[in-house]
C-alpha cells in the first residue's frame, strides 16, 4: 500500500493523489531511468484531498525534486501553486489544473492536455470532430479548454448538472451542456469521471455507434466504461498512451532530455 506523505521514504520523483496504489507511474518512470542509465527513485504516494499545502513543502524537505499530480489534487494543487506565487504559463493558467511540478523551481505544468490531444488525434478523431466529454472535475476541465482550443466541437455531461453548468459559465466556451450522456452524432466520447477508478458504470447509450469511446482512466481489464462501449461495437481505448505521453513530458522538463518513450510504453504492455 503507497504510503500517506508523512511516513513516504526520500525519494527523487513521485505521483501524489488518493488513491494512488492504482497508479502505473512508477513503473514507467523507473523503466525510464533503466533506460537512460539513471539512477533515480520514483514513488506513488497518498496525499489526501485538503492536505496538499503540507504535503508539498514536506515531500520538498525529503529530497523531491518532482511530482506528478492526479485525482483528486490537479485543482487543489492549481490553487496551492497560484496562491504560492509559481511560475505557470498563461495556456496552463487557463486549463485551471496542473500535473507536473517542478519543486525546487517552483513551477507548475499542465502536461496532461497535450498528451491527450497527441492520443486522440492518433486514433483518427481530429480538430473540427465533434466530441463529447463526461465529467466536471480538474481533467475535464483542461481537457474541455484544450479540445476547444484545438477546434473541436464539444458537448459535455456530469452526473452532477449543476456542477457542470458552473464550470462552463466559468469557462466561457461554446460548450453544450447535455441532460444525458447521448453519443448521437460524435465522433469520440471522452470519460473522465472518477467511476472507472471505483469500478462504477457510466451508462451511455451506445446504440451501435461504432465511434470512439476514450477513458482516460486505465485498468488491469476493460473499465466498465470500455466494456460496455467495446459490447456495443466501438472503438475503444485508455488512459495508457496518454499516461505515456504526459510522463514523457514530465520526464522531459524534469531532466531536460529526451524520454524514452518505447522503454515507457513498454513497461506498461508488460504490466498488461
Amino acid at each position: 500500500m503507497s504510503p500517506h506523505w508523512s511516513q513516504a521514504e526520500p525519494g527523487d520523483y513521485a505521483v501524489i493523489g488518493d488513491p494512488i496504489d492504482h497508479s502505473l507511474s512508477p513503473r514507467m518512470h523507473s523503466a525510464a531511468y533503466r533506460a537512460d542509465g539513471l539512477n533515480h527513485a520514483y514513488r506513488a504516494i497518498r496525499v489526501p484531498a485538503g492536505e496538499v499545502s503540507e504535503a508539498l513543502p514536506a515531500l520538498q524537505a525529503k529530497g523531491y525534486r518532482g511530482l506528478n499530480v492526479t485525482v483528486p489534487l490537479k485543482e487543489e494543487v492549481f490553487a496551492y501553486v497560484r496562491e504560492q506565487g509559481w511560475r505557470v504559463s498563461p495556456s496552463d493558467l487557463e486549463y485551471g489544473a496542473v500535473n507536473t511540478l517542478l519543486l525546487a523551481e517552483r513551477t507548475a505544468l499542465n502536461t496532461d492536455v497535450l498528451g491527450f490531444l497527441r492520443t486522440l488525434q492518433a486514433q483518427a478523431v481530429t480538430p473540427g470532430a465533434s466530441v463529447l466529454l463526461l465529467g466536471a472535475g480538474g481533467t475535464a476541465r483542461a481537457l474541455l479548454v484544450g479540445l476547444v482550443r484545438a477546434g473541436y466541437r464539444v458537448a459535455a455531461w456530469n452526473r452532477t448538472p449543476e456542477r457542470l453548468t458552473t464550470l462552463i459559465a466559468e469557462l466561457q466556451l461554446p460548450i453544450s451542456p447535455l441532460t444525458h450522456p447521448d453519443p448521437a452524432g460524435v465522433e469520440a466520447v471522452i470519460n473522465t469521471t472518477s467511476a472507472s477508478l471505483t469500478g462504477e458504470a457510466v451508462s451511455v447509450p451506445w446504440e451501435g455507434r461504432p465511434i470512439l469511446a476514450y477513458d482516460v482512466a486505465y485498468a488491469q481489464t476493460l473499465t466498465p466504461f470500455l466494456a460496455s462501449a467495446q459490447a456495443a461495437g466501438c472503438r475503444v481505448t485508455d488512459g495508457r498512451a496518454m499516461l505515456v505521453e504526459q510522463g514523457a513530458m514530465a520526464y522531459e522538463a524534469w531532466l531536460r532530455r529526451p524520454a524514452p518513450r518505447a522503454a515507457m510504453l513498454k513497461a506498461l504492455d508488460e504490466h498488461f
